[in-house]
């Protein structure tokens, strides 16, 4: 009797913890090497460990992300500061949480074979994803290091589809070059890809995490768990190599040797926790701008709300879990 009576305490203990769970979504625009520490958040349990039920889903159109925090089909976002800068400065009440990745574009603009030097480039193909997001800016940036310009020098930027097609339009010849992470850069070299220019002394937001304006002042404990969960999961990434690689090749979806190298490059860059600055965010105006000058208006401070992480940093929570994970005494 008292086995049994255990039993169905535990069974609705169960079901309460998870009736309990809030649900979310959360977007991301493509398959990289920063997705990592999302996945691994919802595949070792970390979500729900801080009372959250998250449904990962893929939606690789900036404006589309933008709808969905808007409308609230999603709650947070794993994307691009320069597509949420366009939405915000034409009205969309956005936010920037935080980052988990030190504020520098770790990624390479890759070339064909054929390329030697940036002149090579006038009269070529390169691909974007989209021409608002990550990938667009920094073939932007790229270009403006490189002294090049798009009509001036007759170059086609083609939006051709993530980084995982792109990847496959470069090595096939299909395109003559295109930004890229630094995973897909090892990848693509093997193939007799180059690397023309090595983006990562360029202070650019990496990967920031985003919300709707309306739905933090309404669910700052949501929020709040969120953030909590996100460094969490860093810390894992960081302490447990084997569970990091895992879930890295899974998703991913590449052999144990580069997914070594994937995990070496991310442990370079990742960190527990990043505020979003100010100087990196105009970095990312200035590109935008070039497309629509208007934003050269828009105060970039408006796009941060990193309160939540502040007080987080502040109640000790960093070093609370970096014992647990044995990452400090």
């Amino acid at each position: 009797m008292l086995g049994k009576t255990f039993s169905i305490i535990i069974a609705v203990s169960l079901f309460a913890s998870t009736a309990e769970a809030e649900p979310i979504k959360v977007a991301y625009s493509g398959v990289a090497a920063t997705g990592t520490p999302l996945w691994l958040a919802k595949d070792a349990g970390i979500f729900a460990k801080h009372g959250l039920e998250a449904d990962l889903v893929t939606v690789r159109s900036a404006p589309l992300q933008v709808s969905a925090l808007v409308s609230n089909e999603v709650q947070f976002v794993r994307g691009s500061a320069s597509s949420m800068l366009s939405a915000a400065a034409q009205g969309a009440k956005l936010k920037i949480l935080l980052s988990l990745f030190a504020e520098r574009a770790s990624y390479d603009f890759l070339v064909s074979s054929s390329i030697t030097n940036p002149r090579d480039l006038r009269g070529k193909k390169i691909g974007v994803q989209d021409f608002s997001g990550l990938l667009w800016s920094l073939t932007m940036l790229a270009l403006r290091e490189m002294g090049l310009d798009p009509q001036k020098d007759n170059i086609s930027i083609q939006a051709i589809g993530d980084s995982t097609v792109i990847a496959q339009a470069l090595a096939t010849g299909i395109i003559d070059g295109a930004a890229l992470d630094k995973l897909q850069s090892v990848r693509l070299q093997g193939l007799g890809v180059k690397v023309l220019l090595d983006l990562s002394r360029i202070a650019l937001p990496s990967s920031p995490y985003m919300s709707a304006e309306a739905f933090i002042q309404k669910n700052p404990q949501t929020v709040e768990n969120f953030i909590k969960a996100m460094i969490e999961a860093s810390t894992m990434m960081r302490a447990q190599k084997e569970k990091g690689l895992a879930v890295l090749q899974k998703h991913i979806k590449t052999d144990r040797q580069l997914a070594e190298i994937g995990y070496k490059l991310l442990l370079d860059d990742l960190t527990p926790y990043t505020f979003v600055t100010v100087k990196g965010l105009k970095t990312v105006q200035e590109i935008v701008a070039l497309r629509d000058p208007k934003i050269a208006k828009y105060n970039v401070e408006d796009l941060l709300d990193q309160r939540i992480l502040q007080k987080i940093v502040q109640s000790g929570y960093v070093e609370e879990i970096e014992r647990k994970y044995k990452i400090r005494p």
